[in-house]
């Protein structure tokens, strides 16, 4: 079985899965290259909490530049 940090399993169907950034790159180049920097995740699970978190924290960081 396949999964995604969010724990969910995908029993073999990796069409489920997207590359996430750890970091988010924001338009930095090394940050969107870095292999060290992604993971994967469910579609689902990278739309619900991970846009949940990035959108929460964009009092403490602004807009993308």
């Amino acid at each position: 079985m396949l999964g995604g940090v969010c724990g969910a399993q995908t029993k073999g169907d990796t069409s489920k899965l997207v590359c996430d950034h750890k970091i988010p790159h924001r338009g930095d180049e090394r940050l969107f290259w870095d292999k060290t920097n992604l993971q994967t995740l469910l579609k689902t699970c990278h739309d619900r909490d991970k846009q949940k978190a990035e959108q929460s924290s964009l009092h403490t960081r602004g807009v993308w530049h």
